[in-house]
């Protein structure tokens, strides 16, 4: 998990508040707070979720976006934050 790993690396730097959940099934979730905005990724065996959580649109399994190329994921979390 590289880019798990890369990407609290990241946050951590920045100081953007963060929750890690691991699953049995080897996914991680991955809470984010940042501004006023709330956000979870999803790091899932073949892709990376990504979903804004908003009080018109909450969270659910399937995210907003994916990403099965960790550097396409690492361009769009530097241009958010």
């Amino acid at each position: 998990m590289k880019t798990y790993i890369e990407t609290i690396e990241f946050l951590s730097k920045l100081s953007i508040k963060y929750v890690s959940h691991n699953f049995s099934s080897g996914a991680i979730m991955l809470d984010v707070w940042y501004n006023d905005s709330f956000y979870v990724v999803q790091f899932e065996a073949d892709f990376i979720g990504f979903s804004e959580v908003t009080d018109n649109i909450g969270f659910d399994a399937n995210p907003d976006e994916k990403f099965y190329d960790h550097r396409l994921f690492k361009e769009r979390l530097e241009k958010l934050f």
